[in-house]
């Protein structure tokens, strides 16, 4: 096989055999198809779409460069699309195993304007985030979770074809997306696989349409590779919760296990966990302090010690210049003002600040008084302040007309 007629049959829109993406993916792997030429099959399949035969054959070559994680009992793994203020797995993950499942979740980085999961349980003192296999499994068998950064030998080439496809503009694909995500999750074991798809500013799929098609892709090819997939489509147009940033979103997760968090989390939380459980026994979890006391026992096990967590940072509010209902926050605004605060990467190698970010005193529908505070902004460095506020006044927009709350939930598919 020629990897250039390969290119140029999905040039020409035609359909690729399994043995020609298992070629194609193989030898970019063991670097005898260059970087180049990988981009220029990536912006063909973009352009012309990958059929669902053709992902699954590319979810599977994917796997195969790599290792798998085999369990010996049953396991869960949760993912989210992402968000901005999406804390969602550090409630979920603790819930679940507090009422008897066993949850494994592979967990990545913050991306673009998205928080990550692993940034923010790294904000907790001395959580550790990079076990081994061997750990991770022992976690999940004696404490009932564990959340930990992607493995190494796990799908190691997905990691450079997506380093690719951030920088020649070929990330907005469902067959594409649907490959990455699926492979990571198809070769970390788990039998039962909960997505919450993310629709709206602050997400990556804008539109309920696409939102949709990527859920019934996921679904549908990975139910064929034999797993249990049940998807939550939810809304990100403005931000989950009140905190935007590592520490403020840890500590209002806690809130959320402790049955005093912010609705619309708690809400949300309640649902994805509905998709395994019953809504009495997931409620009694979060009452009787089952699901913080599981969240607690799994930061000490990984070295955490959420006593030590505090934020430390100064406090700017930023306040109304006019009364009214709050009419619009737009998720991806703050989670761009947040990441120039230092709460997300600009640069791959760029630092975190775990201690800035947002915190909401409004939300939409609210109404609010002149010289109120809408949002209070935790940041260490006056420069960077300045860089973030014409983001939040472009962000926040206030009517004298009533405004409804804005839907959370628009579909489920269990």
């Amino acid at each position: 096989m020629n990897p250039i007629d390969i290119i140029v049959k999905k040039r020409d829109g035609n359909l690729l055999s399994k043995e020609e993406i298992d070629f194609f993916i193989r030898n970019f792997y063991i670097k005898n198809i260059p970087d180049y030429q990988m981009s220029a099959w990536l912006m063909a399949s973009f352009l012309r779409g990958l059929s669902k035969d053709e992902t699954i054959s590319l979810i599977e070559a994917i796997i195969s460069t790599g290792d798998r994680i085999e369990w010996d009992f049953p396991v869960l793994d949760k993912h989210s699309t992402g968000g901005v203020g999406d804390k969602v797995s550090l409630v979920v993950v603790p819930l679940l195993a507090s009422i008897g499942f066993k949850v494994a979740k592979l967990s990545g980085r913050g991306l673009g304007h998205t928080g990550g999961t692993i940034d923010k349980l790294e904000s907790i003192p001395g959580f550790n985030t990079n076990l081994s296999v061997e750990e991770f499994k022992r976690l999940v068998k004696e404490v009932g979770c564990s959340i930990i950064s992607q493995v190494e030998g796990l799908v190691p080439v997905e990691k450079e074809i997506y380093s690719l496809r951030d920088v020649t503009g070929t990330v907005e694909s469902i067959p594409l997306i649907t490959s990455s995500i699926l492979s990571k999750k198809i070769a970390g074991g788990a039998q039962t696989i909960l997505f919450d798809v993310k629709v709206g500013s602050g997400a990556f799929m804008k539109s309920i349409e696409e939102a949709e098609t990527l859920a019934q892709w996921l679904k549908e090819i990975g139910e064929s590779f034999g797993r249990n997939i049940k998807i939550v489509i939810s809304n990100m147009n403005e931000p989950l919760g009140y905190a935007i940033g590592n520490v403020l979103e840890v500590e209002e997760a806690i809130d959320a296990l402790r049955g005093k968090g912010p609705k619309d989390l708690e809400t949300l939380a309640i649902e994805i966990a509905k998709l395994v459980s019953d809504e009495k026994t997931i409620r009694s979890a979060i009452s009787s302090g089952k699901a913080f006391g599981k969240f607690k026992e799994m930061v000490e096990a990984q070295g955490g010690d959420i006593d030590k967590l505090s934020l430390k940072s100064r406090r700017y509010n930023f306040k109304s210049r006019t009364k009214g209902y709050i009419r619009h926050i737009d998720a991806l605004l703050l989670g761009e003002g947040a990441r120039l605060l230092g709460a997300g990467r600009i640069k791959k190698e760029d630092q975190i600040d775990t201690n800035v970010g947002f915190l909401l005193r409004k939300k939409i529908g609210d109404y609010v008084e002149k010289g109120e505070t809408v949002l209070e902004v935790y940041y260490n460095d006056e420069k960077r302040l300045e860089l973030c506020i014409p983001f939040i006044e472009k962000a926040i927009s206030i009517g004298s007309d009533k405004v409804e709350k804005p839907l959370l939930i628009y579909s489920i598919y269990s």
